[in-house]
């Protein structure tokens, strides 16, 4: 019973000490989907060039989606046009870090960490889709890569009305049941793990860094729930170079992400991705220990030295966090539940999609469905995979699945 009560403290201690600052991270991943909508980033990306591969970098690094969110979305970007290299680097830079993931780093690894991820995940992905485009095949012109599809409202007022709902029900449906598992094994980390451990007995830096190589390229952890794993892992003796490691690793790759990656682009670009990561990961791993030895920021990284924000505000934004996490779990897997099949009957078209498997993707599906001009009442089933809305006799639904299949799933 006295270990479960620290196991369940350490929990609520990790819980306030993100909180806040993952809200503000919310806040700004809302105003990034404002300002660069999908149809966006499909202009900018294009051919084989450093030009394009730089684009999906700079565009992908602060978007808040997980490693099965970004696989669907960077399959699209590929079928509109974009080069191998810039969606490798797509698929790279977005699960690695977001607007969210950076400030739950920077509240339990302090500014040093935070800011390090970034340029690691910026030189990752910028290596790999080099690499891609400098060893593929050219691509010969493809369909031009498409605009916002028709019907789809992208004026300012329409954007801002929905920040709310893609925070609640797209980022934070993403990510609530990683991060509640991650909070979760981070406690157990802490509770059970014996201080220096790691220094203790795997004090072989490289060796460590190797382990988590292991232990990440086949897991599937989203950024923002891997954080917390990391922090409690260096608190634990392991060294930073190991923690950014599993960051840059586990949520960029996975079994799924690989299997898509060799369906999309082949098996050369595959291994191309799969290398850049290991290697350059491995490289900057050991120039964080070298730097983090040299300069003296071992303290900068400990959760209890960087304590920024009162802890009134800590509090206020634990309980916001802990009622954005309960309304979602009362109204999707709750409320919409009991309520699903009286939604659904009556409607003229059901449709399996194939490819879905989280918020993100739901959201996706519905926006592409929205899209199409004369459909109605939107409605995604996430566990039963299906779409369920109302059509207008004159819509042809080969409309409706080729919206699906442009946002990077199957009908």
């Amino acid at each position: 019973m006295d270990v479960m009560i620290h196991v369940v403290r350490e929990i609520i201690f990790l819980f306030n000490e993100i909180a806040f600052y993952l809200l503000v991270g919310f806040c700004v991943a809302g105003i990034l989907h404002v300002l660069f909508p999908e149809s966006i980033i499909r202009h900018h990306l294009g051919r084989n060039s450093v030009r394009s591969v730089v684009k999906s970098t700079l565009f992908g690094i602060p978007l808040p989606l997980c490693s099965c969110g970004v696989v669907p979305m960077a399959a699209s970007l590929k079928n509109s046009g974009a080069s191998k290299g810039a969606t490798v680097s797509f698929l790279i830079a977005t699960p690695q870090v977001g607007a969210d993931s950076f400030m739950i780093t920077y509240s339990l690894m302090g500014w040093v960490f935070a800011l390090f991820r970034i340029i690691a995940s910026l030189v990752t992905a910028l290596a790999a889709g080099i690499a891609v485009n400098i060893t593929g095949e050219k691509n010969p012109a493809r369909e031009a890569v498409s605009p916002a599809a028709p019907g789809e409202d992208d004026s300012p007022a329409a954007r801002l009305k929905s920040i709310f709902n893609y925070v609640e029900y797209e980022l934070l449906g993403s990510i609530a049941n990683a991060l509640l598992l991650g909070m979760i094994i981070a406690g157990a980390i802490t509770a059970f793990v014996p201080d220096g451990f790691f220094e203790r007995y795997l004090d072989n830096n490289f060796l460590s860094m190797l382990l988590m190589i292991a232990v990440g390229i086949p897991l599937y952890v989203c950024a923002t729930a891997s954080t917390p794993i990391a922090a409690s892992l260096v608190m634990k003796g392991m060294s930073p170079g190991a923690a950014l490691v599993f960051l840059l690793t586990g949520p960029a790759t996975n079994a799924m992400t690989i299997t898509t990656v060799l369906k999309v682009l082949g098996k050369k670009a595959t291994v191309i991705y799969l290398s850049a990561i290991v290697i350059v990961s491995l490289a900057l791993g050991y120039l964080l220990n070298i730097t983090t030895v040299h300069f003296g920021f071992q303290n900068v990284m400990m959760i209890h030295e960087h304590g920024v924000i009162p802890p009134w505000l800590k509090i206020a934004g634990s309980v916001a966090l802990a009622l954005m996490i309960g309304w979602y779990y009362l109204k999707i897997k709750i409320l919409d539940k009991l309520r699903k099949d009286i939604r659904v009957e009556g409607k003229k078209i059901k449709l399996p999609v194939q490819g879905m498997t989280c918020m993100h993707c739901a959201g996706t599906v519905k926006k592409a469905v929205e899209s199409v001009r004369g459909t109605s009442n939107v409605n995604v089933f996430l566990d039963e995979h299906l779409v369920a809305f109302d059509m207008e006799d004159d819509v042809d639904i080969r409309k409706v699945k080729d919206a699906i299949r442009h946002a990077g799933y199957e009908a």
